[in-house]
């Protein structure tokens, strides 16, 4: 079947899904009207699908021939953030938005289901398409993985709308494409006081300040500079008033790792100048990290497979090895049933003012990158399913 024509054919149903699902955005693990409207254009195709929590479904296309079972994994949550497009179907949801394509990720996803449940006598196995929650930094992909439902699946697939990638350049990463992403807390707690008397007090704010600088010296002077690792300290806050030395403080940030060993030796350098610049500055300290998701590593015969596809869907000059990127997706967290395989397709227009950056409040997709995306993800399905 020529699965970019029949792509083509429902770039309309991809607009429109697309554009309904911007309207609704919901926070990673609350996402129950998207699933009901998702539910509802199941329903409208004929397509079986499972429920097993209000913000999960997985769709099953089981072809006329028994075969192999393919997994399609699409994100569903949305980021707090005040849209600021002029879009005409912008956020109908205060203070939530689509940043970060996951409503494109979605329309492609019914598109898949809608062209599949057209062909079911020539699929030789099963397409599970997978409505995954929770992707933000939530663990949604563990959420799925517990309910059972994807544990019989022999390879996956997922497609990531990118900003950075002019409109249809398609690319997939060999081996390491998304980084393990673990977010921490650290509460410091001085003693507050008045702010002309600093000596009666153990000043929270300073130690704060201290310890983000000395945080950003572990990357640089402790760690190997061919070693791709990121901590960030992306909130710090402390004190109430301008005249009251602050008794507490808390910084957050995310730790970016690729390779399980530096991971290790991060979280120790880590751990130790928290404990040093505390003591240092008299305060006492806890330390929370929770583990977002683990490093996204494609399968080597999966990416040439998508290589391949996307070869004779696109140009040679819009087709390529993708680079790994300190983002996390947990994604990777299917490769604990089966190989995984990560793929990004362009969406940077600017004669539509489609330039601005994931997780930016101007943020929107060019909808012409979307048949592409939907003919490659059913592309790689048919190749696994027919062996």
């Amino acid at each position: 079947m020529d699965f970019l024509m029949a792509a083509e054919a429902e770039k309309q149903y991809a607009q429109e899904m697309y554009r309904a699902f911007h309207r609704i955005p919901e926070r990673s693990r609350f996402e129950i009207k998207t699933n009901l409207l998702i539910r509802q254009e199941l329903d409208k195709m004929g397509v079986a699908y499972h429920t097993p929590k209000e913000n999960i479904t997985i769709a099953v296309i089981e072809g006329a021939h028994p075969g192999p079972i393919v997994g399609i994994r699409a994100d569903t949550d949305a980021l707090q953030l005040t849209e600021e497009t002029r879009l005409t179907f912008k956020s109908e949801h205060e203070g939530m938005m689509h940043a970060c394509g996951h409503d494109g990720h979605i329309a492609i996803a019914l598109t898949c289901a809608k062209i599949l449940s057209n062909m079911k006598s020539d699929i030789k196995g099963t397409v599970k398409i997978i409505f995954q929650p929770a992707e933000e930094g939530e663990m949604g992909a563990q959420a799925v993985i517990e309910t059972g439902l994807v544990n019989d699946a022999n390879a996956f697939f997922a497609v990531h709308l990118w900003s950075p990638y002019e409109t249809g350049q398609m690319r997939v990463a060999p081996r390491g494409v998304a980084a393990s992403t673990d977010m921490f807390t650290v509460n410091i707690h001085g003693r507050a006081g008045h702010g002309a008397m600093p000596e009666l007090c153990i000043d929270a704010c300073l130690c704060a300040s201290a310890l983000v600088m000395n945080l950003q010296s572990i990357v640089s002077r402790f760690l190997s500079p061919f070693e791709p690792v990121v901590i960030t300290v992306g909130s710090i806050h402390a004190g109430t008033r301008c005249n009251i030395i602050a008794g507490e403080a808390t910084i957050e940030g995310t730790i970016r790792t690729f390779d399980p060993r530096v991971y290790d030796e991060v979280h120790a350098h880590f751990d130790r100048v928290v404990k040093d610049i505390c003591n240092a500055y008299r305060c006492t300290y806890e330390i929370n990290n929770v583990k977002a998701c683990g490093v996204t590593w494609n399968d080597e015969k999966l990416t040439q497979i998508a290589l391949e596809n996307a070869k004779r869907i696109a140009p040679a000059n819009e087709v390529g090895a993708d680079t790994p990127f300190m983002l996390g997706d947990d994604f990777g967290e299917y490769r604990s049933i089966a190989p995984v395989c990560y793929m990004k397709v362009g969406i940077r227009n600017e004669k539509t003012d489609a330039v601005y950056a994931h997780h930016h409040p101007k943020f929107k997709i060019d909808e012409d990158a979307l048949p592409r995306a939907v003919a490659w993800l059913l592309m790689n399905a048919e190749s696994v399913l027919n062996g």
